[in-house]
């Protein structure tokens, strides 16, 4: 089974690759594949370059052969739709698939374009973070209790993972990058420095 986590990464921080690392140590998954979107469709554009992006989760997967980069999205261009990706993965491949989830992402499922459709396509696994709580609502017979669950049907289980994720978002670091400071307690150090070398996310005219 392979664990596809997608999202902007923009930039990547520690809480992204803890959330893999687990996923993989808890989960019957083979890998875990980062999958940057073009264009993202529910959140603003990404501040910095589909190049820069990819370059700095390079830097934070290198010594993590579970972890590998996949720029299926970046390399199609356009509005980045979850459905589009998971059925162009699934013509060149046919292991399980499970699409990693932040609690707000699960809870704003629905809203996706195809959401039955993905659950036919793939599991999801929902990476609980503190304080915010999963939607009870939302598919409640398809939830499952245990990771061995998931390779008990093809796909479409999701399972609620109480993961020990850093207490983190990009959007945070994005702040402190914009004010001019460096979170190297959220950052791997080569993206750090690679942030301070090419002078990203700094407010315009700083």
């Amino acid at each position: 089974m392979i664990g596809i986590l997608g999202g902007t990464f923009d930039p990547i921080h520690n809480g992204h690759l803890q959330i893999a690392t687990q996923a993989v140590s808890r989960l019957p998954l083979s890998q875990v594949q980062f999958m940057p979107c073009a264009l993202p469709v529910h959140r603003d554009r990404p501040h910095a370059s589909a190049k820069q992006r990819c370059a700095m989760i390079d830097m934070v997967l290198a010594g993590h052969p579970e972890l590998v980069l996949n720029t299926l999205e970046i390399d199609r261009a356009g509005p980045s739709y979850t459905i589009d990706s998971l059925l162009q993965i699934r013509r060149h491949g046919d292991q399980p698939l499970a699409l990693l989830l932040g609690t707000d992402a699960f809870n704003g499922f629905a809203g996706w374009k195809q959401p039955q459709q993905i659950l036919e396509l793939a599991h999801l696994v929902v990476c609980i973070r503190p304080g915010v709580e999963v939607d009870p609502t939302l598919f409640p017979e398809r939830r499952v209790d245990a990771a061995h669950q998931l390779q008990e049907q093809a796909a479409g289980a999701i399972l609620l993972l109480e993961a020990d994720a850093i207490d983190c978002s990009s959007s945070e670091v994005r702040a402190a990058l914009a004010k001019g400071d460096i979170p190297r307690q959220w950052l791997h150090s080569a993206v750090a420095d690679y942030i301070q070398t090419h002078h990203l996310y700094r407010r315009s005219g700083d």
